[in-house]
């Protein structure tokens, strides 16, 4: 459900910060509303570079109507978009928020439990969406598909809007996140706001196992998780592909050793029990 004051509030919030962004966890200052453009490389509209009724994202969303939105604050090396992350202006088209909210309609007749916001990164398009949702119904449940690298502002404001926070726990380690995507103080950021998160909405975090990083990354993550986020659902995703990456030299230029696999989700059996997905679907 959306609270229209909640709405109006975070709107007007969104249109204030555009002026000198700072709605993500780069804080860049741009004015986007005049054309500026920081580290994720818009303006003041979004672009759409997919949409459609998803039917493979966690079982309990399903069928959610995604909308992929170009730009995004993270460089993560493995990414399956990079071109709408690293040039957005290039990928997708600009469609008014008129017309994306008849389509979330559209998608809603046709089956849709949700609007899944996601990219590319729907932090960076904040405005965008806020604007779209000011043409929605308030029952319109609000996923908000995410990296997480933002503000406690950011989430404080949607909150009330956002439904559902689906949000990647993707490093355990500061010096992979900074090695792998570029950012900075990756671990303080994330565990500053997952709380928020679960206090704001529904959390289901994903963690990604990445090859070669299961001492590094999965474990840490998972037992930070289970102390710190105990009330939301854990997706273990086991389908990491190495996309640009293919054939490097490394343990992340190739697939997931099944080793690593078995042992990620032994200890993720363990701590989360009826909590656990993987792959989006319970195993319980």
């Amino acid at each position: 459900m959306i609270d229209p004051a909640r709405l109006a509030a975070a709107l007007a919030w969104a249109e204030d910060r555009y002026a000198a962004c700072d709605v993500c966890a780069e804080g860049c200052g741009v004015n986007r509303l005049t054309g500026e453009r920081g580290h994720c490389g818009l303006g003041e509209q979004g672009r759409v570079y997919k949409e459609y009724l998803h039917l493979g994202e966690e079982r309990s969303l399903l069928p959610s109507h995604t909308i992929y939105l170009s730009g995004c604050n993270l460089r993560c090396v493995f990414c399956s978009d990079l071109g709408p992350v690293t040039q957005p202006q290039s990928h997708g088209v600009s469609v008014a928020p008129e017309a994306l909210a008849q389509r979330i309609a559209e998608r809603r007749a046709e089956g849709a439990r949700n609007v899944n916001f996601v990219g590319g990164l729907p932090d960076v398009n904040v405005l965008y969406i806020l604007r779209t949702l000011s043409h929605c119904p308030e029952d319109t449940h609000v996923v908000w598909n995410t990296n997480l690298w933002t503000t406690e502002e950011a989430m404080e404001r949607l909150t009330g809007v956002v439904s559902t926070w689906l949000a990647d726990l993707k490093f355990g380690d500061d010096r992979c996140a900074l090695k792998l995507s570029g950012a900075r103080n990756y671990l303080a950021t994330l565990q500053r706001l997952l709380p928020v998160a679960q206090r704001s909405g529904d959390l289901i975090v994903r963690h990604l196992l990445m090859p070669g990083h299961l001492e590094c990354c999965t474990k840490p993550s998972l037992r930070w998780l289970a102390r710190h986020v105990p009330d939301a659902t854990v997706n273990i995703m086991t389908g990491y592909h190495p996309f640009q990456l293919a054939g490097r030299a490394g343990p992340l230029g190739g697939p997931l050793p099944e080793a690593e696999r078995e042992d990620a989700l032994s200890l993720a059996s363990t701590l989360f029990g009826a909590r656990l997905l993987v792959d989006g679907e319970s195993k319980v």
